[in-house]
């Protein structure tokens, strides 16, 4: 089951090496439309300039989350997270609450957009390598570590961006344990 949550947490962030205030440390692979130039549509950067802030955000209010996971989901990942991506947090938080472990330090990041629509109904794909050397589960009472044995460390985490009530939204999130990177 450890192994699971591993994986579950370990999808979750600022463009080039850098901390967000989680700590959730982040690179981001230059997408083909990471830059814009003449040829790219104003609209499409715009959209995924906010898609990978409302990505970021979605992290930093997992790994907090994930870091006392007795608190309550507040509206900092509600702000970002909605249908399966918001379920998926609130269950392994549940498990993790369970269990009584809590992940310490924290990910890095390195999504990349694709498969722009703007606008309203709007959609993105976001394929991220998760980094999760740095965060690790552990027992809260002893912290002796939760990790399962042999879990890979670096996964390839596929999400769903979404516009919705006016802002971009992770809508799922999901870890491919048999893709490394």
């Amino acid at each position: 089951m450890v192994a699971l949550l591993v994986a579950a947490c370990s999808p979750n962030s600022a463009p080039g090496p850098g901390t967000t205030t989680s700590g959730v440390t982040a690179t981001t692979a230059a997408p083909s439309t990471a830059t814009p130039t003449a040829s790219v549509d104003p609209a499409v950067a715009a959209a995924e300039a906010a898609i990978l802030k409302a990505y970021r955000g979605y992290w930093d209010a997992k790994v907090a989350l994930y870091a006392d996971p007795p608190q309550t989901i507040g509206p900092e990942l509600q702000t970002y997270a909605v249908d399966q991506a918001l379920a998926d947090v609130g269950q392994t938080q549940f498990t993790l609450r369970q269990s009584g472990i809590v992940f310490r330090g924290s990910p890095s990041i390195q999504p990349t957009v694709s498969d722009v629509v703007p606008g309203d109904g709007g959609s993105a794909k976001i394929t991220d390598c998760v980094d999760s050397t740095n965060w690790q589960p552990v027992y809260a009472a002893t912290g002796a570590s939760a990790a399962a044995p042999g879990q890979a460390a670096r996964l390839i985490t596929d999400s769903t961006a979404y516009f919705y009530d006016g802002r971009w939204t992770i809508r799922a999130s999901v870890v491919n344990r048999d893709k490394t990177c």
